[in-house]
Formats: C-alpha cells, structure tokens, sequence
C-alpha cells in the first residue's frame, strides 16, 4: 500500500535534517557584512524560463498533452480574468520576478513570435527524466514527452549561436512530478527514493548546459514543501505521522533530499564557474514562514484548495499508473468546475499549485528577505529593489 511505501522512505533517506537550509554554510551563501555590493545589470536580454506546472505560462495548451485543464475556467479567474495555461487562479511566480524587473510577462515558447528574445520553456507536468528512464526506475509513465531535456532541445534551436552574456535564466523547479508520479502510482518506497539522483543529475546536467551557452545569471527555484501540499494530506488523511507545520512527514523527506542535493549541485557548479551567479530560491522555507505566519498574508485558509475539482482531476490524470483504464483520461461530466470566491485567503488553487496570492507573495520573500534566497544581496536586488 502507499502508506507503508511512502513510510519507508524516511528510512531510506536516513537521518538528515528536514530543512535544506542547515548544510550549506560555504562563503558562498553566507550573509554578513562582508557581503558583495551589486549593480543592476539591466536589462537582462534575453530573459528565458524552464521548469513545470509552476512555472509554465501556456506551453501545455499548445500540446497534445491529455489533461490541459489550465486551458478552462476557473483557471485565470482573477489577475487574467480569463484561462491563459497557468496552473493558478492568477499568475505564477515567474510572473512576479517580471513584473518586479519591468518587463512584460514571459510569453510560452510554442507562441512566442521571434527567436533570441525572452521566451518560458516550461511545461506543465515536464518531468526531469523521459518515460523510458521512469519506466526503469519507478514503472511509471508521464503525461507529457515534454521532458526537461525536450526544453533543452528548444533553448538550443533558438538561441545556439546568440549571445548570451547578459542573459537571465529562471531555472523553476523540476522533478516535482517524477515523484508525483511514483507517490501517486504507489510504488514501493526504495523506488521512489531512486528517483531523486535521476532527477538532481539531470538538473546538473541541464545547468551545464545552459552555462556552456554563454549565460552567466541563473536563478535556481528549489523544491516545493511537498508534504504539506493538499493531494498528500488527502492521499493519507491522518494515517501517516505530520511534522509540526501539519505536513506528511514522509513525503516532506523527499522534497527535502531533493533540495539538499541540488545545493550540492549548486555549491559545485557554482565553483567550477567563479564568473557566473548563481541564486538559489528557498522555496520549501518560504512556504513554510508563509504556513506558519499565514495572517500577515492575509490567508486564513491554508490546507483547503479553492478549486477542489482540481484534486479529482489529478487523480485521474494517473489513472494509467495506478491501472485504471485508459478511458479514465476523459475527464467526467460531474466533476466539479466551481471555486471559491475568495483564492486571495487560500494558499492552495487545486490541490497541487498555488494560488496568485501565494505565488507573489513567495516571490516578494525571495527578492526582498535574506532568509530565503542565496546569496543575499545578488544581482536581482538592486534591479527588484523599488
């Protein structure tokens, strides 16, 4: 059962510390007075995006990807008033940083009407490996053949030969639906924890990558707090033990390992090229200040999604992995497509994403508060910093 499954892997993972914030103490990340003053380089040209559901703008809906419900209302109901592909009643953090550097919103690469200008790659449901390699690991599939290496391939196509100095990359997070898919397809707990050096190399590997092209600032979204997401506290519905922010404790240690392994990777990167800057953004501590102090933010509902359809199309979209007919993709006629008047007090959309509220409010931790983004300052502040 995936009870006992996804209880094992705090086992599996060891004794490491829940927070991905206690190991990394290099120079790098330190925050004193000595810390490195910035000039904003502005404008970044081009500004490009990678990642998933969190960070895409409009790519799913322009695929053949079966489950694009970003496309229908209620998604969009408040910044957009209108569905745009963003998995959010509103905008998607992304967004925010735009907004914060006085640019237009990113627009999605299978749209986007000229090559060598800002552009999101990101994909909604993008997993870090392809299917043959999630077969492999976990005997799962993914939804979308849109993988991170399939993101990769447009980068390259457009840009290869440009200059990309003063580019800026917006790495957002990446394997969150490699677990998604093992966790939700109830694979046993040693093939679950397999997924996370998969994921984490193909993350280096990608980084390189972008690098070797010539770009020199990168931000870099960590893993969200999965644990504490509403579809893992429905999926166990008090049979697994919560932390002390009421999250599953077991599936936190997945996304904890996640971010403690792609410091790693950062820290590494990071010193094998001195003249690139690198952020990272803490989004797992973010969301966990914002979870536990949720009135300064005007939340006051922060377990309950606003859009609870949501949650019942997400399990059907992994029906082909828990062995439910291939018919189950329709998505039925009585699933509720109704939300709550109110997603500005939510912290959850659908059971899975966030809502436009939450989203910039992360985004405005990340650029303004030292205790969620490393290094702090960089070379957002003195560009965000009005």
């Amino acid at each position: 059962m995936i009870h006992s499954s996804i209880a094992a892997v705090c086992s599996l993972l060891g004794s490491a510390p829940s927070s991905a914030r206690t190991l990394y103490t290099t120079s790098k990340y330190l925050i004193d007075s000595a810390a490195p003053s910035f000039e904003c380089s502005a404008p970044f040209a081009p500004v490009l995006a990678f990642g998933d559901s969190t960070t895409d703008t409009g790519n799913q809906i322009h695929t053949n990807t079966p489950f694009a419900t970003a496309a229908s209302p209620p998604y969009g109901m408040t910044f957009f008033h209108e569905p745009t592909g963003r998995y959010s009643d509103g905008r998607v953090m992304l967004d925010f940083l735009c907004t914060a550097l006085k640019i237009d919103f990113l627009p999605p690469h299978l749209t986007r009407s000229s090559q060598c200008a800002n552009e999101n790659f990101a994909v909604a449901g993008a997993t870090a490996n392809n299917n043959a390699e999630l077969q492999s690991i976990a005997n799962v599939t993914s939804l979308t053949d849109d993988t991170l290496e399939v993101q990769l391939s447009w980068f390259k196509n457009d840009l290869q030969g440009h200059d990309l100095s003063k580019a800026l990359v917006y790495f957002g997070e990446v394997g969150g639906n490699d677990y998604n898919y093992a966790l939700g397809a109830m694979r046993p707990a040693n093939e679950v924890q397999a997924l996370l050096p998969a994921v984490v190399e193909k993350i280096h590997n990608a980084l390189e990558t972008i690098l070797e092209s010539g770009v020199k600032k990168v931000v870099v979204q960590g893993q969200f707090p999965m644990g504490c997401i509403a579809i893992y506290l429905k999926i166990f519905n008090n049979t697994q033990q919560l932390d002390s922010n009421g999250c599953v404790s077991a599936v936190m240690e997945i996304s904890n390992q996640h971010n403690r392994m792609l410091r790693d990777v950062i820290d590494h990167v990071q010193k094998i090229h001195p003249d690139v800057d690198i952020i990272f953004f803490d989004t797992t501590e973010a969301y966990l200040h914002i979870l536990r102090n949720p009135s300064i933010y005007n939340f006051n509902n922060v377990r309950d999604p606003c859009y609870t359809g949501g949650l019942e199309l997400l399990a059907l979209a992994n029906a082909g992995n828990t062995g439910g007919a291939a018919a189950a993709l329709l998505p039925p006629h009585n699933i509720n497509m109704t939300s709550c008047t109110n997603p500005e007090n939510y912290i959850g959309w659908d059971g899975i994403h966030l809502t436009d509220a939450m989203y910039g409010a992360m985004m405005k931790l990340f650029l303004t508060d030292a205790r969620f983004t490393y290094p702090f300052p960089n070379f957002l502040t003195p560009c965000t910093n009005h």
